[in-house]
């Protein structure tokens, strides 16, 4: 099969590389910064987008010459994606490894457990003036900052117990997702009013696979279409909600997820069934997840589950947690082969990939000083 270029349509891949990887293959050269500081932050960005066009620049990443500008450095985010549950009063740990950790709590303990306006803390005071210092240094500021979903959420307070509680105390647990909804809408009106738009809602539901399609339609639905009447609520849009469903298969969750009004996209594992994904929801876009673990193994299923998913008619893929395990050989031999599979497809493979990591945004990590609150350096 031969394809005019011309006519290829495109093929989105979005890279995301762990902190273990940039330490693994990148900071043998260039040793990370004892301290914490805006210009150093400034350094290893403009060092990564030019390690990432050595390694890659024959797919399009990184830059020869890069400069600062109103990309991912100019980046609001606060406690990783754990903004909600601290707000809902979760406490954070870091243990020796990159990300946080909260400490969970007993259902019984949240009973009197109020929504919490962002608008009206500390934390959204904080987020405001980070927006304004961005904005001045770099010409413009985005936010990631996730809303998750009331599962998503309810998992970060109370961890695995979260799935047990929705059939042991029903009451009680709807109590906590009411509050966690309520909780979530605050920070979506804000962040539109601050930060822009956000259409479609997105919901974020990588832990749902956890309860099941069942629990999920019998408690969980209601939440995610609630959440996904924010925009509705807010300017009268029409309901529209991007599913990330994480990188597990979707297929048990493609009937339920029919219910959700207005679905515009979802996002699932490479081994889904795309073509029945695209048949149930013909109006929708699907984004591909692809296990990086896949990837260093040489060719293999991967490459068969893609072919299917380009069959399919898969709208993009989604390389993200790209650990030390996967060299920047091993994936450029990757890349190269999908790059080939999508053309065979009249596709062409076009790749983006980020050169920081939420958590060093934050200079989260134990090195730059035991447990500081992100931006507690900023003053």
């Amino acid at each position: 099969m031969t394809c005019d270029r011309r006519t290829e349509r495109p093929l989105p891949v979005s890279l995301y590389f762990t902190p273990e990887w940039w330490d693994e293959h990148f900071h043998g050269l260039f040793v990370r910064p004892e301290e914490a500081s805006q210009q150093a932050l400034e350094t290893l960005y403009l060092r990564r987008l030019r390690f990432l066009f050595e390694q890659f620049g024959t797919f399009g990443l990184g830059a020869e010459a890069p400069q600062l500008g109103p990309g991912q450095i100019a980046t609001v985010i606060r406690y990783g994606f754990d903004l909600v549950p601290v707000l809902l009063g979760t406490q954070l740990d870091l243990a020796n490894a990159w990300g946080f950790y909260p400490h969970f709590r007993p259902l019984g303990h949240l009973a009197g457990l109020s929504a919490v306006d962002v608008a009206r803390t500390a934390e959204g005071d904080w987020l405001l003036r980070e927006q304004e210092r961005l904005t001045a240094l770099y010409g413009g500021c985005s936010h990631c900052l996730d809303l998750g979903s009331a599962i998503n959420n309810a998992f970060r307070l109370l961890g695995q117990d979260a799935y047990a509680e929705m059939v042991a105390q029903p009451r009680e647990m709807a109590h906590l997702l009411d509050v966690i909804l309520e909780t979530m809408e605050h920070l979506y009106r804000f962040l539109v009013v601050h930060f822009g738009p956000m259409d479609p809602v997105p919901i974020s539901n990588c832990n749902v696979s956890l309860a099941g399609p069942r629990i999920y339609e019998q408690v969980l639905l209601a939440y995610d279409a609630w959440q996904n009447r924010f925009a509705e609520r807010l300017t009268g849009a029409a309901p529209r909600a991007n599913v990330h469903h994480c990188d597990v298969p979707v297929d048990d969750f493609l009937t339920v997820y029919r219910q959700l009004p207005g679905v515009a996209s979802l996002q699932a594992s490479l081994r889904s069934d795309i073509a029945a994904a695209k048949q149930q929801f013909s109006d929708s876009t699907f984004s591909a997840l692809v296990s990086p673990s896949d990837l260093g193994g040489g060719p293999g299923g991967w490459e068969g589950d893609l072919d299917r998913a380009l069959a399919a008619g898969v709208d993009d893929l989604a390389i993200w947690n790209v650990d030390a395990a996967t060299p920047p050989a091993a994936l450029l031999e990757a890349m190269e082969r999908m790059t080939r599979l999508a053309a065979r497809h009249g596709r062409q493979a076009q790749y983006t990939a980020q050169p920081l990591c939420w958590e060093e945004i934050e200079w989260a990590h134990e090195r730059y000083g035991g447990v500081p609150r992100p931006g507690a350096y900023l003053g």
